[in-house]
């Protein structure tokens, strides 16, 4: 009997493969379930996010005025010689010793250049 396997059944039933999870199948309906939910978040946070930078940028387009000193999304850097609310441009002195003016639209202003700190970094609020 030294060679011979145990053949013997064993004594707790196999549960079988393909049988429905305990809880009646609906294991996989809540990670759906939850997976939409943690989409649903991450949605809404990132347009709330969005919505204040637009409205933050809008705020400081608002409140460009002539003499302020401003960094433009390519890096430029000007001083405000001319803001038109209407036609949404603004005109910029770039060198103010051969009084060369540029006209740019309002949305490339990127930042306002504190005059006493030479910073374009915003303020810590």
């Amino acid at each position: 009997m030294l060679g011979q396997a145990n053949t013997a059944a064993p004594s707790t039933p196999a549960k079988d493969a393909g049988s429905a999870p305990p809880d009646g199948g609906m294991a996989g309906y809540t990670q759906i379930i939850l997976f939409g939910l943690i989409i649903v978040i991450f949605i809404f946070f990132f347009r709330r996010s969005q919505k204040r930078q637009a409205d933050d940028q809008q705020k400081m387009i608002d409140s460009l005025k002539p003499g302020q000193k401003v960094m433009l999304t390519s890096g430029m850097f000007g001083r405000i010689a001319k803001v038109s609310k209407e036609e949404r441009e603004v005109v910029l002195t770039a060198d103010e010793n051969r009084k060369v003016e540029l006209t740019f639209n309002v949305l490339a202003v990127a930042k306002l250049v504190d005059e006493e700190t030479k910073s374009v970094e915003p303020e810590k609020k």
